[in-house]
């Protein structure tokens, strides 16, 4: 009996002990953001997350982005000591960093409690670590650094202002998501025809989705970098063009995993959806897309535009049947599609339409992207 009362209280007291660090541990989802930043009117690409609404950044991006502006700083982190030590006025060069490294595709965050060390002075702050990286929230970064830090949810892009306080915060907003909006999407591309489709975008202050054939990525690299740093999404449409539904593990696999691996190469931002060429797709398309951490996007308005290849006919069909959160597919391979798309991007802008992206689309009609999952449009 007495044995069987000591057995019960060990397990007792290793529950008892083990809870806390159950709680620890508990963890929370973090989803990739593709933002860009700008800093002293220098805009960049940003690799972040975006967990509960916040921007969290590793410290060494924002080290690397400040390199060479008024505040330059180092930064240690000490595992043992779960320590960050700053030293402001000090060139990021100094220590040596590897700026080249990658940030992993993960979708969940542990909590993380430290202490910021800067100039001397302990400041303990919440913050998050993701795949054995530390990520902190730039508002924190702003108080601790005494610089201005603007997050534009509509502009889907980051200011940082070494020369304001962080009190001086102004934020512009580009979407009104009480308005109608529709995402124009060009698939097959980049092409020559590409450059003349961001002419009338940018012209119009308006920007679209690019489902950018890998295997061009490089060709024309300096049109996909254009259209990224106009504020237009670069995804994911494979390859070299396969039937994915006809298609090995393997192969599919590889489509859709160099054409991110291009995309993030030239950008710094990896693609978080996709479209399937022909839109054709099956379980296994799906299940690989879902592991890759890819949403699948189709359409909901189709002009046929590499079938009828006239300007007027694509303008007709759009303007007579476009509506509110439609998904439009494009191909901007062709003179024709281009052509159209000079009268139809201010045509749509008259009509009261919102021209966004097909992230920002979904974004703002409150429909949260999975990974695997198939969507035409944005209308709940």
């Amino acid at each position: 009996m007495i044995r069987k009362i000591v057995s019960i209280l060990i397990l007792v007291c290793l529950v008892l002990s083990i809870t806390p660090y159950a709680v620890a541990v508990e963890t929370v989802e973090a989803l990739r953001s593709d933002a860009s930043v700008t800093v002293n009117d220098v805009r960049m690409p940003l690799r972040a997350y975006n967990i509960s609404g916040r921007l969290y950044v590793d410290l060494l991006e924002v080290a690397v982005v400040l390199s060479g502006t008024e505040n330059q700083f180092t930064y240690r982190w000490s595992e043992r000591n779960r320590t960050v030590n700053i030293s402001t006025g000090r060139a990021f060069s100094a220590i040596g960093f590897n700026t080249s490294r990658r940030i992993a595709n993960a979708r969940q965050a542990t909590p993380a409690e430290i202490n910021f060390l800067v100039d001397g002075d302990e400041l303990p702050i919440s913050a998050f670590s993701i795949s054995g990286e530390t990520y902190f929230d730039l508002r924190t970064i702003a108080v601790i650094m005494d610089f201005c830090v603007v997050w534009d949810p509509f502009e889907k892009s980051l200011e940082i202002d070494t020369r304001r306080s962080n009190t001086d915060s102004v934020t512009v907003k580009r979407i009104d998501p009480d308005k109608p909006m529709i995402a124009l999407t060009f698939d097959d591309g980049p092409s020559i025809y590409t450059p003349p489709i961001l002419d009338a975008l940018e012209k119009h202050n308006a920007v679209a989705t690019f489902y950018v054939t890998g295997s061009r990525v490089r060709t024309y690299s300096d049109t996909v970098i254009r259209a990224f740093e106009g504020g237009n999404e670069i995804s994911n449409h494979s390859w070299s063009h396969p039937r994915l539904d006809r298609s090995s593990e393997q192969r599919i696999r590889s489509e859709l995993q160099n054409t991110n691996d291009a995309i993030e190469e030239l950008t710094g931002v990896a693609p978080t959806n996709m479209r399937p060429p022909y839109g054709a797709m099956n379980q296994r398309a799906k299940t690989i897309s879902e592991e890759l951490g890819l949403s699948i996007i189709m359409w909901s308005l189709d002009p046929f535009d590499w079938r009828y290849r006239n300007a007027n006919y694509i303008y007709n069909y759009v303007m007579t049947n476009v509506k509110d959160r439609d998904v439009i597919l494009f191909h901007d391979l062709y003179e024709s599609t281009a052509a159209a798309a000079e009268r139809l991007i201010p045509a749509l802008i008259a009509e009261g339409y919102q021209l966004v992206t097909l992230s920002e689309l979904f974004y703002y009609s409150d429909i949260t992207l999975e990974p695997g999952v198939a969507y035409r449009n944005a209308v709940p």
